[in-house]
Parts: C-alpha cells; sequence; structure tokens
C-alpha cells in the first residue's frame, strides 16, 4: 500500500525524509536522520528511491518508519509504505501483531503484511493489550500541547477483539471505561 496524497502534490515532485537508518561501522544500531529528495511522487504517491530504502533500518520482520510531509508510515524493502498513527511523537508500534493507521479520518488496524484486519469505523483507538484494543466513537481528538501530544475526549467507549468485534459494547464514558 503506498499513500495516495492530496491534489496539491505534483508528480515528479521530491520528498524529503526523516528515518532510521543502519549505521556505518560494526554497531547494530541505527540512527534517526533528515534526508532531502528521498522519494518523488508519481501519480499521487509516495515512492521512495532504491537508494534511500537501502539505506534504511528493517526490523526483524522487515519493517522501517519514515517520516515524509509530517506524516510517519511503515515501509517495506520493496517499497510498499502503510501511513500509521504517529505515537510518542514517532511511528506507531505493532502491538501483538496490529498497528495503527487512519483511514478517512478513522482507525483502522492493519497486520505486518499491510492487510486491513479491522475496518476503520472508531474516531480513536489505543494498541491491542491482552487480545483487546479500547476504541471510541464519536470521541475528539484536541490539538497537541507543546510535547505534541494529544488528548482523546467524549464520546462513548469500549473493547474489540482482533476480529473488530465488541468485546466490551460500545456504550462507556471515558470515566466508566477507566474503572473497568
Amino acid at each position: 500500500m503506498v499513500l495516495l496524497l492530496t491534489n496539491s502534490a505534483h508528480s515528479g515532485e521530491s520528498v524529503d525524509c526523516v528515518s532510521y537508518v543502519k549505521s556505518s561501522g560494526a554497531s547494530p544500531d541505527s540512527i534517526l536522520q533528515a534526508y532531502k529528495k528521498c522519494g518523488i511522487i508519481v501519480e499521487g504517491k509516495i515512492v521512495l528511491s532504491r537508494k534511500h530504502l537501502k539505506q534504511l533500518r528493517f526490523d526483524e520482520h522487515g519493517i522501517g518508519s519514515v517520516l515524509v510531509r509530517g506524516r510517519h508510515y511503515h515501509v517495506k524493502p520493496d517499497g510498499s509504505m502503510l501511513p500509521v498513527v504517529t505515537f510518542d511523537n514517532w511511528a506507531d508500534y505493532y502491538s501483538e501483531g496490529l498497528i495503527r493507521s487512519v483511514v478517512n479520518g478513522k482507525i483502522a488496524y492493519y497486520d505486518r503484511d499491510f492487510r486491513q484486519v479491522v475496518a476503520p469505523q472508531y474516531e480513536w483507538g489505543w494498541p491491542f493489550i491482552n487480545d483487546r484494543a479500547l476504541v471510541c466513537k464519536g470521541c475528539t481528538i484536541q490539538p497537541q500541547d507543546e510535547d505534541g501530544h494529544q488528548r482523546v475526549t467524549g464520546g462513548l467507549w469500549g473493547y474489540i477483539n482482533k476480529k473488530g468485534e465488541e468485546v466490551i459494547p460500545i456504550k462507556f464514558t471515558q470515566s466508566e471505561v477507566g474503572r473497568m
């Protein structure tokens, strides 16, 4: 999956990236670096250069992370990309094999093959823990604070399983869910 950009993106336009890349030398560590012109827009999609893909640090599952135009993506060595939620000022992490993405303003969950597992139907959703995720409908994402964090307020809350089925109905307030 490669993200389709807004109409303001023009084919052939270069994009800059921030990503974790392989460190030089014997260290297995990776370092965060900014790169100019790491890819281009092709028919409204981000295409990373082969050179940049070779520099990326990929985890044991063959997934790397990149920040392009203020949005985080998970990337595979073949260049396929999945836009993911920003969490703790970087790309979201997999929890119990699933990761969060925003599709048409709603949270969806994807597996490591970038296949959608839970359809986008929640204004917010937390990572899976103990085979369930806390989600809300009708809640509001507040503007970022000075540290780049956002609060989620209001709406109705409940828990879903990895099939997207409600295991605790989505009918509780935040304070009620906090006591469960």
